[in-house]
């Protein structure tokens, strides 16, 4: 049975270092050797049909190792995660520690996981938030209230949430910031195309920066909403707040029928429904603390 360590380590990374008994895998460099006697190329015999012995003579036992090893990683660090009941945010950076035959396999494994969310009491602060309702004068009630009251409750959520975030405990892997900043380059990039007709180095010479510096602003930006968004889906998964597929469809539906958005082709549905469902939640979890607030 396979030993695990595991180590918590800053901006939300794990460290599992793994050790497998020889027994484990000697049982790996025999499916390594298998693998490999498919694939090699020996005078005299066809391919794949060549004893294991002179398969191994012809490779060497240094190629066999390392083939098992990388069999033995693919097989036991997702099982190692699974028992430690850890989720993995993308590949692991895996080192091996140690790696002869007849010995025990040793390696470690650095993953970027789901960060902790630590929260502050939101419902005391939400409860603190004054809301102040705006002046309406005789003349704009009926036409103005309804906006003016949309903004002011804007700027009531935006300070809010502000506040939330920053007074949470979050540490944010750097894979999300990257991911986040990436995808927010690539957008804002297909914007000043659309916007100005002019490419993106023009941009940059008009604008004098540098591309370098319009990522740190970008990463900058990608950090705080990827904060927002960690404790939105925070107090969520707390006041155990759901959305249904009937409520997705319907407010699907009702953008439809305003004209507001196109029935998509089959591969874009799934992530127009995950953006819905994403938006009706953050909707709900707003309007709870909107009921703990002084005034609304």
């Amino acid at each position: 049975m396979n030993k695990y360590t595991i180590t918590k380590l800053p901006k939300s990374q794990v460290e599992i270092k793994v050790e497998m008994p020889a027994e484990s895998l000697a049982e790996f460099e025999q499916k390594a050797l298998d693998e490999i006697a498919k694939e090699v190329d020996i005078a005299g015999f066809r391919k794949g049909a060549a004893p294991k012995e002179v398969v191994k003579s012809k490779v060497g036992d240094q190629k066999i190792l390392d083939r098992a090893a990388m069999m033995a990683v693919e097989d036991s660090f997702p099982k190692a995660a699974a028992e430690n009941k850890i989720e993995p945010l993308g590949y692991p950076e895996v080192s091996i520690l140690k790696l002869a035959q007849g010995n025990a396999l040793e390696y470690k494994a650095v993953v970027a996981v789901y960060p902790q969310v630590d929260l502050p009491d939101y419902k005391k602060i939400a409860g603190e938030a004054e809301f102040k309702a705006p002046e309406l004068t005789d003349e704009d009630i009926n036409r103005l209230k309804m906006e003016k009251e949309r903004h002011a409750r804007e700027h009531w959520r935006r300070d809010l949430l502000d506040s939330l975030a920053q007074k949470s405990a979050i540490e944010i892997p750097d894979v999300l910031v990257q991911g986040e900043t990436q995808k927010t380059i690539a957008e804002f990039k297909g914007r000043i195309s659309q916007m100005t007709g002019m490419s993106f180095e023009e941009y940059l010479k008009k604008t004098g920066k540098t591309e370098s510096q319009i990522q740190d602003e970008i990463a900058k930006d990608s950090e705080v909403k990827i904060k927002n968004f960690l404790v939105l889906q925070e107090i969520a998964k707390q006041e155990k707040i759901d959305v249904n597929d009937g409520e997705v469809a319907a407010a699907m539906a009702k953008s439809r029928e305003a004209g507001q958005e196109e029935v998509p082709d089959n591969g874009q549905e799934e992530q127009l429904k995950a953006y819905w469902r994403q938006n009706l939640q953050t909707e709900k979890v707003f309007e709870l603390l909107e009921s703990d607030s002084k005034k609304l």
